[in-house]
């Protein structure tokens, strides 16, 4: 069974192939990801591309790790979310309604307004505040129009050693020595990608499509993470907390994205806390560094 992974250069990408048969995933991306491994050049803003790449491949699955992230950056080049994280994963579910496949879709908790202190659930109504959010919910719903067999994961917070993150900036500051200012009054369900990567595969099989919040369990502020890395880490430095109506950012952010995994959770055993998954992930960056 082929597995077709597109966004194969990102830090999601890097924890699915380790979790999936390395066989079994065919890697896309815009350029080449692996020296090891081919990879089809592809862009997902591109029906045409995407489809020819289907018919080449004819995965039984599509994981559309893809997306514009840069949440500022959406604010300023509209067109580029709405086309990377709407229209592109409209292809790809397009796409996969022709070849018979099915389709993993990643998405974020920005498409809430953070207007709320108690964790989201799947059947809360969206209402994202930012370019970000508009452009994931709108991915959703063409994923959900053109094709039946597909998963719909929220997720948000994400990270993982493929790249820099809040975890690895936050790890190294402290081990610099350096004064550190995190928001207190900004909530979420922090995950780690190779968590995440789990879940994928726990539940593309099941055949019980739909929209899911795949988080790891809980969430703290943003401060309450910091320190806890430091913690986890056996470092001290100095954590000080702000309100984040002090950050200067041209997008405005949800003050509380934090997600209910009570779904995913029955159908996917084991999934870890947030505090879990954090202790994790230190030892593997405590290995690499």
């Amino acid at each position: 069974m082929r597995i077709l992974l597109f966004g194969a250069g990102g830090m999601l990408a890097h924890d699915i192939k380790k979790v999936f048969d390395r066989d079994q995933v065919v890697l896309s991306d815009i350029k080449q990801v692996s020296a090891d491994k081919p990879t089809f050049i592809a862009d997902i803003t591109k029906r045409n591309e995407v489809r020819e790449l289907l018919h080449k491949v004819r995965p039984a699955l599509a994981i559309n790790a893809s997306a514009y992230t840069d949440v500022d950056g959406c604010e300023e080049d509209v067109d580029l979310a709405y086309s990377v994280n709407a229209k592109g994963p409209e292809n790809i579910a397009l796409a996969c309604k022709e070849y018979k496949a099915k389709m993993v879709h990643i998405s974020s908790d920005y498409v809430f307004d953070g207007e709320t202190t108690v964790p989201y659930k799947e059947t809360d109504l969206p209402s994202p505040s930012g370019m970000y959010g508009k452009s994931k919910l709108a991915g959703e719903i063409f994923v959900a129009q053109a094709l039946k067999e597909r998963y719909i994961l929220r997720t948000g917070l994400l990270y993982g050693i493929k790249r820099d993150n809040f975890v690895t900036k936050i790890y190294s500051r402290i081990k610099n020595n350096e004064k550190i200012t995190v928001p207190d009054d900004m909530y979420g369900s922090p995950t780690w990608t190779l968590e995440l990567a789990r879940m994928i595969k726990g539940i593309y099989r099941t055949h019980k499509f739909g929209t899911y919040h795949a988080v790891n369990t809980g969430y703290c502020s943003r401060y309450e993470w910091a320190l806890k890395i430091a913690g986890l880490a056996g470092l001290s430095g100095d954590i000080q907390p702000i309100k984040s109506a002090t950050l200067k950012t041209r997008a405005k952010r949800p003050l509380f994205s934090s997600l209910d995994n009570s779904k995913i959770r029955a159908i996917v055993p084991g999934v870890l806390s947030w505090e879990e998954g954090l202790a994790g992930f230190i030892e593997e960056l405590k290995e690499k560094k």
